[in-house]
């Protein structure tokens, strides 16, 4: 289908075939970034490692316990950015049923 011409035919076929694999491969993509923009899986990774170093019982109780609640921050943006990534693929695949029911309702005036 990239060899043809797109046109109002058309056009659905590939918005549900072709570009909802490109919206996909977009989305795996902004979610590789977002986990390795946040840092999330090295910070899991070193979660029982003590800050600064500092290997005393109450350097190593105030890391973990910094640590948990630096955790929680970081979980809370990760999943509300991968969520608002989410809902543009849910945009993507919902705005081209918008637009024709709106169309039809600008031309046809059927709800009325």
């Amino acid at each position: 289908m990239n060899n043809q011409p797109l046109s109002i035919l058309t056009f659905p076929v590939w918005w549900y075939t072709e570009g909802l694999v490109l919206a996909w491969r977009h989305m795996q993509s902004r979610f590789r970034y977002i986990l390795r923009s946040t840092g999330l899986l090295i910070f899991l990774r070193n979660i029982t490692q003590p800050l600064y170093g500092d290997t005393t019982r109450q350097g190593r109780i105030i890391s973990i316990f910094i640590r948990v609640v630096l955790l929680f921050f970081i979980f809370f943006w990760t999943v509300l950015r991968l969520g608002f990534t989410f809902g543009t693929l849910l945009v993507h695949v919902l705005a081209l049923p918008a637009a024709i029911v709106m169309l039809l309702y600008q031309l046809f005036r059927l709800f009325a």
